[in-house]
C-alpha cells in the first residue's frame, strides 16, 4: 500500500495512498529549539524512526489523510547563485538529489523572490513571526511550486528558501505531497499547510549558525 521516495541526501520516505486533507496543527521545535514552525499535529518527526542527517528536520504524515513530506535543510549559502536565479536553481538542486532528470521536472512560472526585511509586503503576507537578527542587513525569500517524477510517481513539491547571507547559510524548506491527492491551494498556488508553516516559522537562536 506504500512506495518509496528518496527526498533530499539519504532520507528514504514513504509516502501512503491517502488523500491530502486540512487537519488541526501545533508548534514544533526544529534543530533543537534553534527554529520553529506549526506542523500537523498527526505528522511524526521521522528521527524517532531512522536516522536524518544533522543538516535536515523531516516530518512525514502517517495519518491515513495525507502522504506529504517536509524537509527542512540547512544548506551552505550558493553565493554565485542570484536571488532572482534561486528558485529554479534551487528546485532543479532537488530534483538531481533525488535522481529526477530534468526532462521529468516542471516548474511553475509565477515563483517569488522578497526582501524579508520586516518592512516588506510581500513578507508580512507570507513570514508573519520572522525576523532577521540584528547582525543581518537583508535577506530573501525564493518561493517555487512545481512538480518532479521520482521513482515514477508525481510529486507536487512547494519550496522556500530563506537566503541568509550574513550567516552564509541557504535555509531550504521543502514540502512534498504526491500528485494524484487532494490539496486546498491558494491563487498563489500554495497549499494551506505550507502557507500556514512559512506564516509561522521563526529562527529562536541565531547561533545556530555560526
Amino acid at each position: 500500500l506504500v512506495f518509496g521516495v528518496v527526498i533530499r541526501r539519504g532520507v528514504h520516505i514513504q509516502y501512503w495512498r491517502t488523500l491530502f486533507l486540512p487537519t488541526m496543527s501545533e508548534s514544533r521545535e526544529l534543530f533543537g529549539g534553534a527554529m520553529a514552525c506549526r506542523i500537523p499535529s498527526t505528522w511524526r518527526d521521522v528521527s524517532q524512526v531512522r536516522q536524518v542527517p544533522d543538516n535536515q528536520e523531516v516530518y512525514q504524515d502517517c495519518s491515513e489523510e495525507s502522504g506529504a513530506v517536509l524537509v527542512v535543510e540547512i544548506l551552505e549559502h550558493q553565493s554565485d547563485v542570484k536571488n532572482e536565479d534561486a528558485p529554479t536553481f534551487f528546485f532543479a538542486d532537488l530534483a538531481d538529489a533525488n535522481g529526477v532528470s530534468q526532462d521529468d521536472l516542471t516548474i511553475q512560472p509565477n515563483d517569488m523572490v522578497f526582501s524579508v526585511k520586516d518592512e516588506d509586503a510581500t513578507k508580512q503576507r507570507y513570514f508573519q513571526k520572522f525576523s532577521l537578527s540584528t547582525q543581518q542587513s537583508d535577506s530573501h525569500a525564493c518561493i517555487a511550486v512545481g512538480k518532479q517524477q521520482v521513482s515514477e510517481k508525481s510529486l507536487r513539491i512547494e519550496m522556500c528558501v530563506l537566503r541568509l547571507t550574513n550567516v552564509t547559510t541557504d535555509l531550504m524548506i521543502t514540502l512534498s505531497i504526491p500528485d494524484n491527492k487532494q490539496c486546498s491551494v491558494g491563487d498563489d498556488g500554495l497549499s494551506s499547510v505550507f502557507r500556514e508553516l512559512l506564516a509561522t516559522f521563526c529562527v529562536r537562536d541565531w547561533g545556530l549558525f555560526c
